[in-house]
């Protein structure tokens, strides 16, 4: 019997090199990969791997900051049927050793930058971007291996990708995505958003996060068009390689877009090139929204988690003013629902928790068997934890994880909604809310706001803001101001620590009359 082809993710570069091998697939600080020279680099890749062991069924982890490299052995590891497992290098030395002996790689690709690595025996060791004690070199290793031809049969169940959560309630967990979940998501985003052969991203958010690789760079490397990884990720040196290489379509935290707003360059960079940005991740604040639509810069906000290889929602270009805060709808082949506590679902303009099906959706966690079977029910569907709110129309907002729901007054707070309006304020640059215990009474909401460079206000003033906007019982009891909130590694919120912080005793719940 003939060997099956390779269905996976591994052989993209090499199908886009028949196509357009003199097409530019990546630029660096040195220099350019056409699509041919990307798909050599790739097999020759592959074949080193293969000698240092590496099989079907094995990981490959990479650790270290966002590097073409990364992208490569993606790819290779692809084509070997090996998962990439991409570590979060900002992790101290013991989680990263922990991630690492959950994953148990068979090569451990790392960047010399990276600082921290396990400790002890671990996997062969590939140094990146400089030497490392007791490591090869990449660079050699593509170098000095044959460039054949790679026969492997991989299928759309097999593993492709084993990034770990960002573990703030709790370990990190490895989240399972198969080839057929990277190659879905990408469909899905072609589905919804309007990706073009010829765009040109930037590589902004981090790759050991879904987002980085699946909601720019894997859908415009399908389509042919070329990714700037920069090694310089400051505001400045961003929007002058926007200018430079004609950026059209991006992706950011709200955290990363915010910055570029800051930025002395913002005003007078050439951003014509772009269509659209996609964000997510967070909260974003009305005021960064308006600040790139200010720009003639059409930014859409979307969901996802990594259980979904990463996108679950994203906001249509036609509606980004009138459904502002909204998350959006479902891409094509994607299903959601808000259920309540008894499983049925809820109403427009009422919350409960979203859950998400669809081909993109994970097979599971890694060697956690009891957390997969409780995230995933068994027809399929994925329960988010994410409290979400449907309006008339089916566009859906996400007001926070459902854990962080409080009771004020008998009735269910979100801390996200609350959130969105102190964030619609001109002078609030981040705000989170946490519970706080009342006197007698359950809790009331404590808010925590950073205010806006060069911007002043104060708590009355912000909780008259809310007051307008929000119900009675949704109104925090008070405000403090704070330098920054406790954010983890990839930008979100730790609100148990805003717990830790918040100051109970005299507070009593606002009531319905404010």
């Amino acid at each position: 019997m003939s060997q099956q082809p390779n269905a996976g993710l591994g052989p993209w570069i090499e199908r886009r090199a028949r196509a357009a091998p003199g097409a530019v697939a990546l630029i660096t600080t040195g220099g350019s990969l056409t699509y041919s020279e990307l798909a050599s680099r790739v097999r020759r890749l592959a074949n080193g791997l293969r000698a240092l062991g590496v099989a079907k069924g094995d990981r490959v982890a990479w650790l270290g900051p966002n590097h073409p490299a990364f992208l490569e052995s993606l790819f290779a590891a692809g084509l070997l049927g090996a998962a990439m497992a991409p570590v979060n290098h900002r992790l101290d030395e013991a989680e990263i050793s922990w991630v690492l002996g959950d994953i148990k790689p068979r090569v451990l690709i790392q960047h010399a930058a990276a600082g921290a690595t396990a400790r002890g025996p671990g996997p062969r060791r590939v140094a990146v971007a400089g030497p490392l004690d007791g490591a090869a070199d990449f660079e050699a290793l593509v170098a000095g291996s044959a460039g054949h031809v790679i026969e492997e049969t991989v299928g759309p169940d097999d593993l492709c990708l084993l990034p770990h959560t960002s573990g703030t309630t709790g370990r990190p967990k490895g989240v399972m995505l198969t080839h057929g979940n990277v190659t879905w998501n990408v469909v899905n985003l072609l589905s919804c958003a309007d990706f073009r052969s010829g765009d040109v991203t930037i590589a902004l958010a981090p790759f050991f996060r879904v987002g980085g690789t699946g909601v720019n760079v894997l859908p415009v490397l399908f389509l042919g068009g070329t990714v700037v990884v920069p090694a310089d990720v400051h505001p400045d040196a961003i929007l002058q390689l926007t200018e430079e290489h004609h950026v059209t379509v991006g992706f950011g935290t709200p955290e990363i877009l915010g910055s570029l707003i800051r930025s002395p360059l913002w005003p007078t960079a050439d951003l014509s090139g772009v269509r659209f940005l996609i964000t997510g991740g967070a909260p974003i604040p009305e005021a960064l929204i308006r600040a790139y639509l200010e720009r003639g810069l059409t930014l859409l906000q979307g969901y996802g988690l990594s259980e979904a290889a990463p996108v679950a929602l994203l906001l249509q270009p036609e509606n980004a003013l009138t459904k502002m805060g909204s998350a959006g709808t479902p891409p094509l082949l994607v299903d959601t629902k808000i259920v309540g506590p008894d499983g049925a679902g809820v109403g427009p303009r009422h919350a409960g928790e979203l859950l998400v099906r669809g081909p993109n959706v994970m097979a599971g966690y890694w060697n956690r068997p009891d957390a997969t079977a409780a995230a995933l029910t068994p027809d399929g569907w994925l329960r988010t934890g994410d409290a979400a709110r449907p309006d008339g129309d089916g566009y859906i907002w996400i007001v926070g994880r459902m854990a962080d729901s409080f009771v004020t007054d008998g009735h269910v707070v979100h801390p996200g909604d609350v959130e969105r309006i102190l964030l619609s304020h001109p002078a609030v640059a981040d705000a989170g809310v946490a519970p706080v215990l009342a006197s007698g009474a359950g809790h009331v909401g404590e808010a925590f706001v950073v205010v806006a460079p060069g911007a002043g206000t104060t708590g009355q003033e912000l909780l008259a803001w809310g007051r307008e906007r929000l119900a009675a019982y949704q109104v925090p009891a008070s405000v403090t101001f704070v330098d920054r909130l406790p954010r983890n590694s990839v930008g979100k919120l730790i609100r148990a620590e805003l717990r830790d912080a918040a100051t109970p005793a005299h507070l009593t719940p606002p009531g319905r009359g404010g």
